[in-house]
């Protein structure tokens, strides 16, 4: 059996210390004593290197890095980040900090590291006494796609929160009892509210209120009650607050409402902006009234007409050869398809390439009565310098569209940029935010009036700059609505319905046919030691996953592994059942025809 390194560093201890007994056993005049001493202070020194041999110092530094292809060269123990102008910094781990280069100590062996992800100060300071990392695992090892925290984020003073729909409202109201008389008795909890009238002539009631922005959708609001007597049901404004008036919206007949009473709320009269409450007022006769669910419903908006869908066609081949396509169009309602176009770069001009072919499909779409907008964008061409070449493509579609007969014409070019996909966005958000807003303006300028539709995600509804600036310059959008439960469609894609109607532009709501891949969700929790660290790298801090727990070094946190569990995907996606998405299509899109500026659905990677 061969010997480890314990056991030879053992055995070379011994063999010192009995080297140097017998050479001090030749100098009798030295001390018995001192011979000890010296022995254990040289065995102690042999320990030292010993452990500090087997155990190792990582590393963790930061360095300039080249600009090779973007997105690559991520790894387990190397990020590369890329900052807001461009430029581009590696993080890893090794066991010496490369010359140019900027470092931290961790008390642990590089080959104890599993995984790195730098995060932003803000992201950090949010962390609170959890977290969770989402991300695949590959071999049995896991990486770190994204991390959140669990700790309240602090209010923002701008932040706009609308009504929920479909959802009973009692639950997130608070009430408030009126009347000079006193004649009201009010009680909510529990997501119920009851109120209990004596007689009187004088005006009382309860007001019900939350922070809310009213929906711009037509919409009905729907009480199911019991009880007897008829209550006048009300909505007021700020200004109606400030003047003591409110608009009516009907009477709830309480004996008749058990199955739920539905009241239309009125397009005109208030501001949906400034929505304060809602008010339920008792009759002159004593009355009780309980309210178990009060929602707002959405209703299509009379004589609307369903926008037909929308597809996305990514091969060229497949537009080459429309047959296919043209047949599914016919098959699913699509009206609509964004196709990729290639195109030639000349010394920084770009072209239309195969203008006949594309011209030829286009026509016949057109025949069809089928819209066919170009499909373009990666996350890259939110750096500036990217900005230049991006807008040179919008200018070789206008020029494309001027070369052709009206029939043959794109008709509007989709920006699929996702620029939040750039590696370490989070640690430049703001700056990378307004780089995109800037090419927006940009790509605007340049499409000669061509129509833009840009690919948000559902999660932006809280990008309140961002929605801003593309209200100046997009036609519309289109929305991942990546989700399979039909009341998370509807709640995430009210919000840019609402600004659509808002700003007179267009939303597609976008839903996902395609395979997702799934993803370990990992719970971790703050500690002494743990599995987790986060460390500073200068003003930057790191998650450094290691694979086992250990202490944490000076100055960083730790947080343990508790639990883990994988996600499949079927929340986000409807891969394997798409039947299922079809058959939602008729309802959701009956739903989302209440708002004046849904533009249809858009159905990606459907079959």
């Amino acid at each position: 059996m061969a010997l480890g390194d314990t056991e030879r560093g053992k055995l070379g201890r011994d063999d010192a210390q009995g080297k140097l007994a017998e050479e001090v056993g030749r100098h009798a005049a030295v001390p018995l004593a001192l011979v000890f001493r010296i022995l254990s202070v040289i065995a102690g020194a042999l320990l030292i290197m010993a452990s500090s041999h087997a155990a190792g110092s990582a590393i963790l530094y930061s360095c300039p890095a080249a600009q090779p292809e973007p997105g690559k060269e991520q790894g387990a123990l190397s990020r590369v980040v890329t900052q807001a102008d461009g430029s581009r910094l590696r993080l890893a781990v090794s066991n010496a900090t490369p010359p140019g280069c900027r470092g931290v100590a961790l008390p642990v062996s590089p080959d104890e590291v599993a995984a790195l992800h730098p995060i932003s100060p803000t992201a950090a300071a949010a962390l609170g006494d959890a977290l969770l990392l989402h991300g695949p695992k590959k071999d049995g090892d896991f990486s770190i796609g994204s991390v959140s925290g669990t700790a309240a984020a602090p209010p923002r003073q701008d932040a706009i929160t609308p009504i929920p729909l479909d959802e009973n409202l009692l639950a997130g109201l608070s009430a408030r009892g009126f009347g000079v008389e006193e004649r009201v008795r009010v009680q909510l909890s529990d997501g119920k509210l009851r109120m209990q009238c004596a007689p009187g002539r004088r005006p009382a009631g309860v007001i019900l209120s939350a922070p809310w922005i009213m929906t711009q959708a037509s919409a009905d609001l729907r009480l199911t009650a019991s009880g007897n007597g008829r209550h006048e049901v009300q909505v007021q404004d700020a200004a109606g607050a400030a003047s003591g008036s409110a608009v009516r919206l009907g009477y709830l007949d309480a004996a008749a409402a058990a199955r739920g009473q539905r009241l239309e709320l009125p397009r005109a009269g208030f501001d949906r902006m400034r929505w304060k409450s809602f008010s339920i007022a008792c009759p002159l006769e004593a009355s009780e009234l309980a309210i178990d669910d009060m929602r707002l419903l959405p209703r299509a908006l009379p004589g609307a007409q369903v926008p037909g869908r929308a597809t996305w066609i990514w091969r060229a081949d497949d537009w080459r050869e429309p047959a296919q396509a043209f047949a599914h169009a016919e098959r699913h309602g699509i009206r609509t398809m964004f196709v990729a176009v290639p195109l030639t770069e000349d010394k920084g001009e770009f072209r239309v390439a195969e203008a006949a072919q594309l011209a030829a499909f286009i026509g016949e779409a057109t025949r069809r009565g089928i819209d066919v907008w170009s499909v373009d964008g990666d996350p890259y061409m939110v750096l500036p310098r990217e900005h230049a070449a991006t807008v040179q493509r919008v200018r070789a579609y206008a020029a494309y569209n001027r070369s052709v007969a009206p029939q043959a014409r794109l008709r509007g070019l989709q920006f699929d940029i996702e620029h939040y996909l750039v590696a370490g966005y989070e640690l430049s958000a703001p700056a990378l935010d307004r780089q995109y807003a800037a090419l927006v303006e940009a790509l605007h300028r340049a499409a000669a009036g061509l129509p833009l539709e840009f690919v948000v995600p559902f999660w932006w509804s809280d990008k309140a700059d961002l929605l801003k600036s593309l209200a100046k310059h997009a036609y519309g959008l289109t929305v991942m609505d990546y989700r399979t439960d039909p009341g998370q469609i509807l709640r995430f894609g009210a919000p840019f319905l609402d600004w659509a109607a808002m700003h007179g532009k267009r939303v597609r709501i976008a839903l996902e046919a395609g395979p997702v891949d799934a993803e370990w969700q990992r719970r971790y929790v703050k500690a002494a030691g743990g599995e987790l660290w986060v460390v500073r790298l200068d003003k930057m801090p790191v998650l450094v996953l290691l694979k086992r727990m250990h202490d944490a070094p000076p100055g960083a946190q730790a947080f343990r592994f508790a639990s883990e569990r994988l996600l499949d995907g079927s929340a986000t996606s409807f891969h394997g059942n798409p039947a299922r998405m079809l058959s939602l299509l008729p309802a959701l899109e009956a739903g989302f025809s209440a708002w004046p500026g849904f533009g249809g659905m858009a159905l990606h990677e459907l079959k």
